[in-house]
């Protein structure tokens, strides 16, 4: 069943069919995410196949940054295949990096697919041969998205794919773009951030302070702000 309830730029149309079509061939347990990077904040514009990650039209990007960072430069627009877990089940996902004529990333294309009858059937195997007896399937899979505060030097580019540091200063512009005219928006702006891992990017939180008309000493400050009141949230 696909989340039709957003409405798809005409430059994306066309992947709201590759969405179905990749759907139709892998079947059951399969999710296919399109993101509109016009609208970081509520990039997903189409969502096709099974409720695998949860993922709905309107929300925002989750891993698209770090997926940028691990990207290879001689594929610049596929990222390698990795694995995490979503509510205790294993997905394998790989994401297409949409970019228009002059290299500038517009969009992404995500597949997931829930690996948990892969797995299931790995460990009955290695059960009945000892050969495969203490191997993690998923142990040579890369790494989950990268998290936390350190920058990550990451702006090179190839071909005509702009680079990553560039592809991340146009969403910080695209988020920013309204501006913040309180306090309270500009720690959701910040939080949205920071959450999505765009100041891994060496450069990244510079540039946002810049566009944010504060100092980085602020973002700082508002960081600060922010893991305090998650923690007192805990508490």
């Amino acid at each position: 069943m696909s989340e039709k309830n957003s409405p798809v730029r005409a430059p994306l149309l066309p992947y709201t069919a590759v969405a179905d079509l990749i759907v139709q061939l892998m079947g059951k347990g399969c999710e296919v995410v399109l993101h509109d990077l016009d609208t970081p904040q509520h990039s997903v514009v189409y969502v096709a196949g099974e409720s695998v990650t949860g993922r709905k039209p309107g929300q925002g990007f989750r891993h698209l940054v770090s997926e940028l960072i691990r990207t290879p430069r001689e594929t610049p627009n596929i990222t390698p295949n990795w694995f995490f877990e979503h509510e205790g089940k294993p997905v394998r996902s790989t994401t297409l990096f949409i970019r228009n004529s002059r290299g500038e990333l517009t969009g992404a294309l995500c597949v997931n697919l829930d690996v948990t009858g892969a797995v299931r059937d790995f460990e009955r195997l290695a059960s009945l041969l000892p050969g495969l007896a203490g191997i993690n399937p998923l142990s040579e899979s890369p790494a989950a998205p990268l998290t936390g505060t350190a920058s990550v030097t990451a702006d090179t580019g190839s071909g005509n794919a702009e680079s990553v540091f560039t592809s991340v200063c146009r969403l910080i512009d695209r988020m920013t773009a309204a501006g913040a005219k309180t306090r309270e928006e500009r720690l959701q702006l910040i939080d949205f951030m920071q959450d999505r891992g765009v100041f891994l990017v060496k450069g990244a939180l510079e540039y946002a302070a810049d566009k944010l008309g504060i100092s980085k000493v602020t973002v700082y400050s508002d960081l600060d702000a922010l893991k305090r009141r998650k923690t007192e949230q805990r508490n």
